[in-house]
């Protein structure tokens, strides 16, 4: 058994007993976008250096027997696979109570992974903020096979968002999917998702919009952000976090988040116009300073 193995095994057992606790801060609806170092580049900046708009967002496409595999055909080069190493803090205690200002401040080793799309050729791409939450290194995947570390940019944990970025060796222009708006969206659009489920890799699933402006909690203070969901049909199935939900037209309306338990068909999605302002949020520089 290997020392990572030995570490879950430790960590499962403190969980059981209530000597091991994890140490992870509420996400209020007041919580502000976390802006990291290198979000500074970018302060000020116009829209077009972090994402290009779609000439179109939904279209009276006529459904053949391969739209699907051809819009999917247009995107699947911007579609990342992204695998993290992760420590979690947590705090260790003698006893088995979770008493306030009690236990011993440790971390937890560990590793995800999920899905992130670029969404501008200068290598900036999307994901889920629960991707990469806790994150010590995060390696992205592009669908030929090519490994590159990625940095974080920005996070939202309200909105459950993440900006991270990618450098290439050579300057390479990364191939990116142009970003429609998803206020054009009614129920029963066709769309589709791409994604990395369980780590299989490359995944395409569709179906349509089944409600647009969902949302899933109580809103209990008038000045709080909350995500207006995007309820889809098309499968997001673990792994397939941070994904993009792609109109008909090519563009991505949306940023796919989870997929209720234990059902079929129900599925949520943050919509572009809340992840555009994330977006605005970091070029503007309002958020919170972290290190």
């Amino acid at each position: 058994m290997n020392k990572f193995s030995i570490s879950i095994a430790v960590f499962c057992a403190g969980i059981l007993s209530g000597c091991v606790s994890v140490n992870e801060k509420e996400v209020l609806p007041e919580t502000p976008v976390q802006l990291h170092p290198n979000a500074a580049k970018l302060n000020g900046s116009l829209s077009v250096a972090l994402y290009i708009p779609a000439e179109h967002t939904v279209a009276d496409i006529p459904l053949r027997s391969r739209t699907i595999q051809q819009v999917a055909a247009t995107v699947d080069s911007a579609v990342v696979s992204i695998y993290v190493k992760t420590a979690t803090p947590v705090k260790v205690r003698l006893i088995p109570f979770n008493l306030k200002f009690t236990g011993i401040p440790a971390s937890l080793p560990g590793v995800g992974l999920g899905s992130g799309f670029f969404i501008h050729p200068g290598g900036y791409l999307l994901t889920n903020e629960h991707v990469v939450r806790n994150a010590t290194d995060i390696r992205v995947m592009t669908h030929n096979g090519t490994d590159y570390i990625a940095k974080i940019i920005a996070l939202d944990p309200v909105y459950d968002l993440a900006l991270l970025k990618v450098d290439s060796p050579n300057n390479l222009r990364f191939s990116f999917i142009p970003m429609g708006d998803s206020t054009q969206l009614r129920g029963g659009d066709l769309v589709i998702a791409v994604g990395n489920p369980l780590g299989f890799g490359h995944t395409v699933t569709s179906g349509i919009i089944s409600h647009t402006g969902r949302s899933l909690f109580e809103e209990k203070d008038s000045e709080g952000r909350y995500v207006r969901y995007i309820q889809t049909d098309a499968a997001i199935n673990p792994g397939s976090s941070g994904g993009p939900l792609i109109s008909l037209t090519g563009a991505w309306v949306g940023l796919n988040t989870a997929q209720i338990a234990n059902t079929q068909g129900i599925g949520f999605t943050v919509p572009s116009t809340q992840v555009q302002e994330f977006i605005n949020n970091v070029l503007s520089g309002n958020g919170q300073q972290v290190q």
